[in-house]
Order: structure tokens, then sequence, then C-alpha cells
């Protein structure tokens, strides 16, 4: 399977969510040898326990796990939008974020979802990659393919709240600090910020406080 096709299976052409997704892997999957050893098993989920179309979740784990826990959660009715957005490194060389594995599960994951009817307003989980942040570079060999994500790799709260979403579901380890910023800027806007380990109910995530930077928010660009 080409990445062209890998692509059009995860990206649901009339979901409103999911031109959100990030191309950066689909591009260079044809060039890519994946060689990684992968579990596919899909996992049990536990702190949801059906479709709530005003709630919008994000996974901020290990790529892999994310993957197979956003699989699990299509049976629900979601519809999956994966941000992974860290390059492949070049041939031979060893990366700060291995994303060969995700690669691999891009794959299998369209498998999936080639067969899967998608309703057009299904509320979305955005897919993230916790190694994302990894840049602890042993030597100078080391390709740096580390990333952030930022504001705009994410709807805005208005766009949410237009679209029937009220509440963030976050299901972490922890809040990573760059999607900590984000959730601020989305709980002054009036969007609910729920968290959870996966082992117990969401329940109202504690963020840490971000010093203001400007005076200019991010909803007024859109």
């Amino acid at each position: 399977m080409l990445g062209k096709d890998v692509y059009k299976c995860w990206y649901k052409e009339n979901n409103k969510w999911c031109k959100w997704i990030k191309p950066t892997l689909f591009v260079d999957l044809d060039n890519q040898i994946l060689k990684d050893i992968v579990d596919y098993e899909i996992p049990h989920i536990f702190y949801v326990d059906k479709l709530r179309s005003d709630t919008a979740i994000i996974i901020d784990e290990d790529g892999d796990k994310t993957i197979k826990e956003g699989i699990a959660l299509i049976n629900f009715g979601y519809t999956l939008v994966p941000l992974f957005n860290s390059p492949y490194p070049l041939p031979k060389s060893r990366s700060l974020v291995n994303n060969s594995s995700i690669a691999a599960l891009l794959i299998w994951g369209a498998t999936i979802l080639k067969d899967k009817d998608v309703v057009d307003d299904a509320p979305p989980v955005f897919l993230l990659d916790s190694n994302r942040l990894n840049r602890y570079r042993k030597d100078k060999s080391l390709f740096d393919n580390s990333y952030d994500i930022y504001s705009q790799d994410l709807p805005t709260s208005n766009y949410f709240k237009n679209n029937g979403i009220k509440n963030i579901i976050v299901k972490s380890d922890k809040i990573n600090p760059d999607l900590n910023e984000i959730l601020n800027k989305y709980r002054k806007n009036g969007i609910n910020i729920l968290y959870t380990n996966g082992f117990e109910l969401p329940k109202k995530a504690k963020l840490k406080k971000v010093p203001k930077k400007h005076n200019i928010d991010d909803e007024d660009f859109w």
C-alpha cells in the first residue's frame, strides 16, 4: 500500500476534523524500510463507555500505544486525527524520535479504516506521540527530529464550540508542557478540560499556569 493510499484511508473527506491530519509520515512512507517488530493488539478502553458527541479526546502516549488506542475508539464512533509531525531520519542514521513503528501502525490502521464508515460529524480523537519531546542527544550524529505541538496544530476553542464540542479528555501519563499551554487557552475560552491515565474515569485536569507572552489571543486570528 503506497503512502497516498494509506493517507486516503485515514483522511475521511467529509469529516470536519480530518483537515488537521498531519501528512508528514505519509508523504515519504513509500521510501521507508519498516523492520520494527510491532504489536497489533487492540487494547480495551476503560475511561469512556460510549460515544459522546460533545467530547473530543487527545491521546498523548508513546506513538504505538496512541494509534492502537485510537483504533479501539473508532468502535465507539469517533474519527481519528493523527498529528505525528516528525520527519523520518536519513537512511542508515539514528534519530531522537523513532517513528518507524508508527509508520507500520499507520499502514495497519489503514487496512482497518478503509472499510469503516465514519459519520461526517463524528467527534475527533487526536493522536499524539509523547516521544516528540525526546531531546537528549547522546552524540551529534543523532538526527534531531523532535518537535512541539502548537496552537495551529489543533482546532481553536471557537471551532470546537461551534461544532458542538464542550469537553476535551486528555489521556496520557502526564500533560506535556507544549500541550499544557494549548489546554490553558481552551479552558480560558470555555472548554472543559478533563484528564485520565486510562484506568480512572476522566476528572478535571490540573494544568500548570503559563506565563503570558503577549496580549493577542490566538482566537483573534480565526
